[in-house]
């Protein structure tokens, strides 16, 4: 038995070893020129130009973080990190290299916003108890909205028609992926495909430091229109038969619209739930990358509670408070870089559970007016009662309602006092997030199929091992495709021809019927028809929301 499994874990090293052999001879691996060396070129000054600050104390609970880092731009500082140079698998932050490279054809005259691309896309339609029809659809996008779907909606098959339309093949993007990552200094990442599914073979998973998605971010912030595009909350795409609505996986863009403004989510069983995020208060920029934290409530929370807890410790107050100049900040900075001064954070109170719902708040400093009530003693006067407690004697006569400036002891005079409250900000987070980024594509399903061939030709004695793997893994493609049409949830509001809506006959009632599609989720239902999710669960009497079927009939509640 022993020797039975040394076999196959020979075989198995020897398949991921023919795959990386086969792509670096298909050239998808850019390979540094020998004749100039790696400490001279200028992607290596930019690599290891950031100057670490770290400031104990920013991170509350580290323990939930795999790898990531917080970086201050406007002073060149990182000034929270753990394991940023160590390679983590990064599922759907893929996306930021694809919409980089877009924009950079667009820049150069390559291909335009206004591009018209069409495709074909098949969906499956239950006719009968385990009977399916297939249909076509042809769909035209412009390459704004494609981007759009990729870098607001995590829409994986964009991505693959991206990358046609810029580079001509799958194969020639992805190569050209791996090449601007290594003229970026991004030593430490690795392409497979465009969208950031798994690949066939684990150590082929799109992987990166956290280091190198500063990089990455830092360059995709000197593009402001790709900038613009990921920091809308709700982008609404045409595709020549209806409008889509797709929300952003990023809730710290839909909560603090005005000062967070990307840029991209990602999850994969692999990776966990990772976010590349930049925000600005008062004319000062940050950006925060983390990595395999195990749910969204949990990353969004701990993103927010480390920019907040920095943004605090720099006079810039928290996200979502009143605007601020920036002038404090910048004469505090100015002392702490001539060492008068030191950032000392303020750390959140932590949750008193360990439920993933604790991280969906983070905390929020407020101004509230607050009452008090003074008796008059003998002796007191309206100046020295305005003394006492910091106000204007004007003020303290017009909350009285005093015309003159006699007062009599035993009278109760009303006081007035703002004070500053912390309170907890419950953030928007996407529920379906990890259904959406999982969603297969067709056509790199199709492209994943071809490298396992290649890896054939090269490696022939491995070849029974490799196709084992290939054939376990296209069933669990076939599993996931077969779920996404019955859960696509990241389409909030779809115009399918052969939707069927039903208006109650009877006026008096306060609901609608709707025949489920597929593709529609309880949460998309809800959001086309403004109703509540637990509504419609309520009054369908459903415990399940993946139990959700096409065919179906089920009431919708509406007001009036």
């Amino acid at each position: 038995m022993k020797l039975i499994h040394s076999i196959k874990s020979l075989q198995k090293s020897l398949a991921v070893f023919g795959v990386m052999m086969a792509l670096l001879l298909s050239g998808n691996f850019a390979v540094a020129d020998n004749t100039t060396s790696w400490t001279d070129t200028l992607a290596y000054r930019q690599y290891y130009s950031f100057k670490p600050e770290l400031i104990p104390g920013i991170v509350s609970n580290e323990s939930e973080i795999r790898a990531g880092l917080l970086y201050d731009v406007d002073r060149d500082r990182i000034v929270w990190e753990k394991d940023m140079d160590y390679s983590y698998p990064i599922a759907s932050l893929t996306k930021m290299m694809v919409g980089l490279l877009a924009v950079e054809d667009i820049e150069a005259g390559k291909v335009c916003w206004d591009d018209k691309i069409t495709v074909t896309r098949t969906f499956r339609k239950k006719i009968r108890r385990r009977r399916y029809t297939s249909y076509t659809v042809e769909e035209n996008y412009s390459l704004e909205d494609l981007l759009k779907m990729a870098m607001v909606g995590s829409h994986n098959e964009s991505t693959v028609w991206i990358a046609k339309h810029c580079e001509g093949s799958l194969e020639a993007f992805v190569q050209r992926m791996n090449k601007r990552a290594f003229e970026l200094g991004m030593i430490k990442t690795q392409y497979s495909n465009p969208s950031g599914l798994p690949a066939i073979i684990d150590e082929l998973d799109n992987s990166a430091s956290p280091r190198d998605l500063l990089v990455l971010g830092l360059e995709i912030m000197k593009h402001p229109k790709l900038v613009d595009i990921t920091s809308i909350p709700y982008a609404t795409v045409t595709n020549g038969k209806g409008k889509q609505t797709y929300r952003n996986h990023n809730g710290l863009v839909i909560n603090y619209n005005q000062e967070v403004d990307g840029i991209k989510t990602g999850f994969t069983r692999a990776a966990g739930f990772c976010l590349v995020s930049t925000c600005t208060r008062g004319g000062h920029r940050l950006m925060s990358v983390v990595l395999g934290c195990r749910s969204p409530w949990v990353r969004n929370g701990l993103v927010a509670s480390m920019i907040n807890t920095y943004f605090d410790a720099i006079k810039l107050g928290r996200l979502g408070e009143a605007p601020v100049d920036g002038y404090e900040s910048r004469a505090f900075l100015d002392s702490v870089d001539r060492g008068l001064a030191m950032i000392t954070p303020l750390v959140e109170p932590k949750a008193k559970d360990s439920s993933d719902e604790s991280y969906a708040y983070t905390y929020k400093t407020v101004t509230q007016k607050v009452r008090k009530t003074h008796t008059v003693r003998r002796g007191d006067s309206l100046g020295k009662i305005a003394d006492r407690y910091d106000v204007a004697m004007a003020d303290l006569k017009k909350w009285n309602r005093l015309k003159k400036n006699t007062i009599t002891p035993g009278q109760k005079l009303a006081i007035y006092s703002i004070v500053k409250r912390r309170i907890p900000v419950k953030l928007v987070i996407d529920p379906e997030e990890s259904v959406a980024d999982n969603l297969p594509s067709p056509d790199e399903a199709e492209e994943q199929e071809t490298i396992v061939k290649s890896v054939h030709a090269v490696h022939d004695k491995n070849e029974n091992a490799v196709v084992e793997r290939t054939e376990q893994h296209e069933e669990k493609i076939a599993e996931d495709t077969a779920s996404s049409e019955r859960e696509e949830p990241v389409v909030v509001k779809q115009n399918r021809v052969s939707a069927k809506v039903k208006v109650a006959a009877n006026k008096k009632s306060s609901f609608i019927y709707h025949v489920v599609q597929p593709g529609d989720t309880l949460w998309n239902i809800a959001q086309r028809y403004q109703a509540n999710v637990d509504q419609i669960k309520k009054v369908n009497r459903i415990s399940n929301s993946r139990s959700l079927k096409s065919g179906t009939r089920i009431k919708i509640p509406v007001k009036g």
